[in-house]
């Protein structure tokens, strides 16, 4: 198995291959290398950006053909990631809620 290979796996979703070379090649890694165990860190932490890009396009249809992806799903996965590989920014990204702390101009 290569890293590519890899690396499709462990994001679960269906990209665009040019996104997944783009990914490994901003992680420092050679998707035709073949991958081990010793990688999968790396290789994992790789996909955070990527799926968090994903994210946003849950469905998308180009004359009869569509597809479409279970946000919830990603979303869960990419919290895992986050959490796993210490994302602060895509954790606050995800988890934020809006405060309002001076409500006198809203009345």
């Amino acid at each position: 198995m290569t890293i590519k290979e890899a690396f499709q796996q462990f994001l679960g979703i269906e990209v665009d291959s040019k996104a997944v070379e783009l990914a490994l090649i901003n992680a420092g890694l050679d998707g035709a290398s073949d991958y081990s165990a010793a990688l999968l860190p790396i290789v994992e932490k790789s996909t955070i950006d990527l799926l968090f890009q994903s994210i946003a396009v849950t469905s998308e249809s180009e004359s009869q053909y569509s597809t479409s992806k279970d946000a919830k799903l990603m979303r869960d996965r990419l919290l895992y990631l986050a959490r796993k590989y210490g994302r602060g920014d895509i954790l606050k990204a995800l988890t934020s809620s809006v405060s309002v702390k001076d409500i006198s101009r809203i009345r």
